[in-house]
């Protein structure tokens, strides 16, 4: 190459260099007034910011990550995120505020209407509702249920779009709600930026404790026991797998009794609920009861004693509990006839309302209004033995001529229907169509646990007995724990 042509070659090459430095000046001044532009104009700034949050909310997912991942585009990946939750944080135009109201279901209400009521759309009750029926059915919603109802205002950006389009935006809308159907659940409903509703449920995380009552019985065994720490419900099934063999009317003060039971506590130490009986002792007036709990192979579970003996029986003494016998069978003065006549039954007198069981499995013949019984259920069961329940108030849920019940089913609760001078339950058992007194029935006895049976049994019942024995009183593990966290308040403090 000549040196005319190598001078050519640079001065082409200079001026080259000289046009793109001028054309990058160009470029960069441009830019500059741009940014300084958007930075005077806050309504510019946050309408980049909207687009830029509309296109990462439209793109694919399968988008989003090539995007991330791209080395071509990894050194703008983190400025784009830092930017793309600032429009999302901090900008008010892109945020709905929201507030909440709450509610308690009133008797006579629904869903749908508690939902309604409070403000929310039809439209939107009815998708909420819809959502959340895979983990809540809105047909077991009862009245005194509280509920956190949450509303939101669309947010200016929305608003304004609705106006610029000549479509219509809800002032307020429903942005979901939250409930505890139980003390070990909490169901929360929430709306997304689709309008689209979504159901969550958050378990509670419970300890199992295997705790002790015994004592001595002062002025009833129901409060004697639910003074050293039993609850309503241990109580309940204390009565029971008692019912079948213990006349309540003969227990008396000085009475000793034990019940090792199972209750599941929250982080705080406080009982959320009460599970199994596994050990009951009382010693009444006659021979001691001592009972275990066993659960066979297949899955039947029972109550028995020492030897495998079932403490149930074919019928129970008492379909009710917390009763006192108000009157007995046999000859009476009639309170209403003012006459004496027979008294085929025996009445227990109880609060308007308190539940009535099935003294023993059957068949539902009657459930309906019979003449001066009032309210009526009459029970077939084996052996020739039927039961009957009058003056009740209502009938339980599903109760009706042709049902089958189990012993220890609701079926009924006190009431004062017919001919009768106060709320109270009238109990008839009737053997081979004859009137027998109930509480002096010599009941033939449940199963008793076969040879191969009996083996396992003996395990499970040693495994009871040193359990029961290692159980701390129920109230000593309560109070124990509260001195614990008080001096951890204390140590806070």
């Amino acid at each position: 190459m000549s040196g005319f042509d190598v001078h050519l070659a640079d001065a082409r090459r200079s001026r080259s260099l000289v046009f793109f430095i001028a054309v990058g000046a160009a470029l960069l001044l441009t830019v500059g007034f741009l940014i300084s532009r958007d930075q005077s104009d806050p309504r510019l700034m946050a309408q980049a910011q909207t687009e830029m949050m509309d296109e990462a909310v439209d793109a694919p997912l399968e988008e989003t990550e090539a995007a991330v991942l791209s080395p071509l585009e990894a050194l703008d990946a983190p400025q784009t995120t830092a930017m793309t939750e600032h429009a999302l944080f901090t900008n008010p135009n892109k945020r709905p505020e929201v507030h909440s109201v709450d509610v308690t279901v009133q008797r006579g209400q629904t869903f749908a209407s508690v939902l309604s009521d409070a403000g929310a759309d039809r439209v939107d009750a009815a998708r909420a509702i819809n959502a959340l029926d895979p983990l809540y059915s809105a047909r077991l919603l009862r009245a005194g249920q509280d509920l956190t109802l949450y509303f939101e205002t669309p947010a200016p950006y929305e608003i304004q779009h609705a106006f610029d389009s000549d479509s219509s935006v809800s002032t307020t809308r429903l942005a979901g709600f939250s409930f505890r159907p139980d003390q070990e659940r909490t169901l929360t409903v929430s709306r997304d930026g689709q309008g689209q509703f979504h159901a969550r449920e958050a378990t509670a995380s419970l300890r199992r404790e295997v705790v002790r009552v015994t004592g001595e019985v002062s002025s009833s065994l129901y409060l004697s026991a639910i003074e050293l720490g039993a609850t309503d419900r241990v109580v309940f099934e204390l009565a029971n797998i008692l019912g079948f063999a213990v006349d309540f009317r003969t227990v008396q003060p000085g009475d000793p009794f034990d019940v090792v039971f199972e209750r599941f506590v929250n982080s705080r130490g406080e009982t959320v609920r009460t599970g199994n009986i596994l050990y009951v002792v009382f010693d009444g007036r006659g021979d001691p009861l001592e009972y275990f709990r066993y659960e066979m192979e297949d899955g039947e579970v029972g109550y028995y004693t020492g030897e495998g003996e079932s403490a149930q029986r074919l019928l129970m003494r008492m379909p009710i509990n917390g009763a006192r016998i108000s009157s007995s069978f046999g000859m009476r003065f009639h309170p209403v006839l003012n006459r004496n006549r027979p008294h085929n039954g025996t009445d227990f007198a109880a609060p308007r309302g308190t539940p009535v069981m099935a003294a023993g499995a059957g068949i539902v013949e009657r459930a309906n209004r019979f003449g001066s019984f009032g309210n009526y259920v009459r029970i077939r069961h084996a052996n020739g033995y039927q039961t009957a329940y009058a003056h009740l108030q209502g009938f339980a849920s599903g109760v009706r001529s042709g049902t089958r019940v189990q012993q220890g089913q609701v079926i009924a609760y006190v009431g004062t229907t017919g001919r009768s001078t106060g709320p109270h339950l009238h109990y008839e058992v009737h053997l081979n169509g004859n009137p027998t007194n109930p509480m002096s029935l010599d009941l033939p006895t449940g199963r008793r646990l076969e040879a191969g049976e009996l083996d396992d049994f003996m395990t499970a019942r040693d495994a009871l007995i040193e359990l029961r024995d290692n159980a701390p009183p129920a109230l000593e593990t309560r109070d124990s724990e509260d001195a614990i966290l008080t001096a951890d308040n204390a140590g806070d403090a």
